[in-house]
């Protein structure tokens, strides 16, 4: 029999029951999700050759400029062409780009130039920008804080003990609740694992493995044929793969249609639940892989839903980053003039600071 693509209850016209349309609703959209996450997959694979093949090359190429960008600022700087106005604006322009280079990109032979024009050593800013983010991470556990530490869990005079008492508490408290979150989660790990092996499922796994099970079989051809079934109907199984299960029925003519026209209502109603958590799982892994497209190309996650669509994306932001260098190429070339220069300088404005009187010239 012919394998159909998208397995469903009657045809296009037959009017269906409340449990028959969502039974055809899932099996299209399992079939949706079971062609569109490996075009995903492949798509991210795809990504991460394209980022370290052409993506990372031309973003260190613009980097690099940027290196060259601040020592010419550098030497500008050395001829004291500026008043001091303008020269506050170069040195605080120095020292953030070359923080930037050094931290993101590793160009460490930057450190002294960041020196030379900071206010604060190299070594003072990255531990203070350790420091920023060590209290966003700090603010995200505070919830998690609170509730380890709650009037029901410590003792009465908890605020009265020492520093290190407190501190030792709250580990104790944290442990034990961490080892309470384990058993729960075992114990929901066990309840999957038995939903897993329903009953519905399982009723139709032993159909086809009655049928197709190739110990008793006689015939040598016959029995690799059974085998090579066999294996088929055990993955989907093992995979708690109820519409292929029910595909295979049909495709080795253990059921025919009018056997899923006719399903009982406490059966679909089951087979609806099994589909609905075969959905979920699908669902949950395209995000997740949407989430590391996204991650990649910048690309929101909802709309990565085509290998074209990513690639168009990625496409942009390989034009967008060479259309940088042509135009730091361009800037370089200019700003090697000091009267350029300091055009640009004369309208930038250093964040959060005063508005400079602008009047004098060199």
């Amino acid at each position: 029999m012919q394998r159909s693509s998208v397995l469903r209850i009657g045809q296009p016209k037959t009017v269906l029951n409340k449990r028959q349309k969502e039974f055809n609703q899932l099996s299209e959209k399992i079939e949706q999700l079971d062609k569109l996450i490996p075009e995903l997959r492949a798509t991210y694979y795809l990504l991460i050759e394209r980022v370290q093949n052409e993506y990372n090359p031309i973003v260190m190429e613009y980097q690099s400029f940027r290196v060259e960008l601040v020592k010419l600022m550098d030497r500008t700087y050395e001829k004291d062409l500026y008043r001091k106005a303008y020269l506050t604006k170069l040195a605080y322009l120095i020292s953030e780009i070359s923080f930037d280079l050094i931290v993101n990109y590793k160009f460490e032979e930057l450190i002294p130039l960041f020196n030379k024009y900071s206010e604060v050593s190299f070594d003072t800013a990255l531990n203070e920008l350790k420091r920023a983010d060590s209290q966003l991470i700090d603010s995200k556990l505070l919830a998690e804080e609170n509730d380890i530490i709650d009037e029901e869990t410590v003792p009465e005079n908890f605020y009265e003990l020492s520093e290190e008492e407190q501190i030792r508490i709250k580990e104790e408290l944290r442990a034990e609740k961490a080892k309470a979150f384990a058993e729960q989660a075992k114990e929901a790990r066990k309840i999957l694992t038995k939903q897993k092996t329903t009953k519905s499922v399982r009723t139709v796994y032993m159909d086809l493995v009655k049928a197709f099970h190739p110990d008793r079989e006689t015939d040598e051809a016959e029995k690799i044929r059974k085998t090579e079934i066999m294996q088929r109907v055990t993955q989907t199984y093992q995979e708690n793969n109820l519409l292929e299960l029910l595909k295979l029925q049909i495709e080795f003519e253990r059921i025919d249609q009018d056997h899923l026209e006719n399903l009982g209502k406490e059966q679909l109603t089951y087979y609806n639940l099994v589909l609905k958590e075969q959905v979920e799982e699908l669902e949950k892994e395209k995000e997740e892989i949407q989430e590391q497209i996204s991650y990649l190309c910048g690309l929101n996650p909802q709309h990565a839903n085509s290998m074209t669509t990513v690639v168009v994306k990625f496409n942009t932001n390989i034009n967008e980053v060479k259309a940088e260098i042509k135009e730091i190429k361009l800037t370089l070339k200019k700003w090697k003039e000091p009267s350029v220069l300091k055009a640009f300088l004369k309208t930038y404005e250093i964040p959060n600071t005063a508005v400079f009187d602008d009047e004098d010239d060199f």
